[in-house]
């Protein structure tokens, strides 16, 4: 596919069109693929307005090799300052360092060292030394229930359907609502240095490595964007994307958005293995895609049905797993026609980039009474954009940082019940008319 640098952005017109935001199959690697020529990385690691290689740190990152693999190539900067919390990362990079460029970033966002986010940064760094050493327990504490509560209800579910078609469904409803806890929580952690809690992520069909890119990566540094793979995906059935021409049939996904959410996983899944065995895109599959295939395995071996059966029944557990994970996901707060999202008026043609995290989100005030709702429904979902790496039980003593932060910088920490964002993502989904940002105050 031919590249187009005639072809600008709709909120950020001076940027040039991600090259295959509309080329099928949308993958994690094509996404990557395209910011390849876009990025002006010249096949090394950009962060700034500077080249390194990392060729040598690729097996000794802390964090794993896979975050420092995938991106070669790239610009890296949203990941690098967002990802990096103390201060170690920057004294390193030195060592790598290639080059300057005068080719100007693919990118409307800032990191200004008195703006918005760097700022805040700081202030974060300070809290997490005073931080309980044990929090991070409580939330191992809630996947590993989580996973064993798995392990028992799922071959349970292959009895019961072979007695009781009733009960059976039942379980199964159930035991897919776990597996979505299950999957929200092992989230918590691909976003983290590699650990094996992470593959529990692919016990729902979908894959953890995928997800670090059109997640962590994708969507966590360009949210509401072109460049977030997560809505590009979804397109053309789900177009969250404000525009003046939008179809009355998209609009109409305000109902029919629950059938596209509960084959999410199982399509995710199809297209994991089937890019995989023909390396599309340097794409190729690894043995944590055996995971992927566990349960069922599982629940054949110990349910006492047919392996054909026991299929029937797995399915029967992903569908409404993959629709809770998506309710759940796709109504964390960045959904709302107040939210901004590419066809708005941004603030201004660059910006910083932890106030954009805050025009697209708006925050869900059910899920902070509770470490288990928040870890199993992507809880205080405004901190966790802005610092991806911390544990969810950590976000609670770094709120009232935050809200005073925004106080100073008159940014809008923007609140709503999950009713309303539930609500709220249906409007999001008719809504055509674009938002102007720009109207807002500029202290920044």
């Amino acid at each position: 596919m031919a590249v187009k640098p005639e072809r600008g952005q709709n909120s950020f017109p001076h940027l040039k069109y991600p090259v295959y935001r509309e080329k099928d199959p949308r993958t994690a690697y094509q996404w990557l693929k395209g910011k390849h020529i876009l990025d002006g990385a010249e096949g090394f690691w950009r962060i700034h307005d500077s080249l390194y290689d990392l060729t040598d740190f690729v097996s000794t990152h802390p964090g794993g090799p896979q975050w420092i693999s995938v991106t070669k190539g790239t610009d890296i900067t949203e990941a690098f300052e967002t990802h990096h919390l103390h201060g170690i990362a920057e004294t390193l990079l030195p060592k790598y360092f290639i080059k300057k460029v005068d080719t100007p970033r693919n990118s409307p966002f800032t990191f200004k060292e008195d703006g918005f986010y760097i700022t805040l940064k700081q202030k974060i760094q300070n809290k997490l030394k005073d931080m309980p050493n044990d929090l991070r327990e409580k939330s191992d504490l809630i996947i590993d229930t989580l996973f064993l509560a798995l392990l028992i209800t799922s071959p349970l579910c292959c009895t019961l359907w072979s007695q009781d078609l009733i009960l059976g469904g039942v379980l199964s409803v159930v035991t897919g609502l776990i597996l979505s806890g299950l999957t929200i929580s092992a989230h918590n952690y691909f976003h983290r240095a590699d650990n094996w809690r992470m593959y529990l992520f692919n016990l729902s069909g979908m894959s953890y490595e995928d997800w670090r890119i059109s997640h962590s990566l994708s969507h966590h540094l360009h949210t509401n964007t072109l460049n977030d793979l997560e809505l590009s995906m979804l397109e053309p059935f789900l177009q969250y994307m404000p525009n003046k021409e939008k179809p009355i049939w998209a609009q109409m996904a305000s109902f029919y958005y629950p059938l596209i959410f509960s084959f999410v996983a199982i399509g995710l899944l199809v297209k994991e293995i089937c890019t995989g065995i023909i390396q599309m895109d340097s794409k190729k599959l690894k043995w944590a895609n055996i995971i992927q295939f566990f349960l069922p395995i599982w629940m054949w071996s110990l349910g006492g049905l047919s392996l054909a059966w026991t299929l029937v029944v797995w399915i029967s557990i992903v569908i409404p797993s993959s629709w809770f994970f998506m309710i759940f996901g796709l109504t964390a707060g960045h959904h709302s026609p107040g939210n901004f999202f590419d066809g708005d008026i941004p603030r201004d043609e660059y910006y910083d980039w932890g106030i954009h995290q805050l025009d697209t989100c708006e925050e869900r005030v059910d899920y902070t009474d509770s470490h288990f709702k928040s870890l199993t429904r992507f809880g205080y979902h405004a901190l966790h954009h802005l610092f991806p790496t911390l544990d969810h039980a950590e976000l609670k003593y770094l709120y009232p940082t935050l809200q005073e932060h925004c106080e100073k910088f008159e940014i809008e920490l923007r609140r709503a019940s999950y009713m309303k964002s539930f609500i709220s993502h249906s409007k999001q989904l008719i809504r055509k008319r674009p938002n102007n940002f720009r109207e807002k105050k500029k202290i920044y």
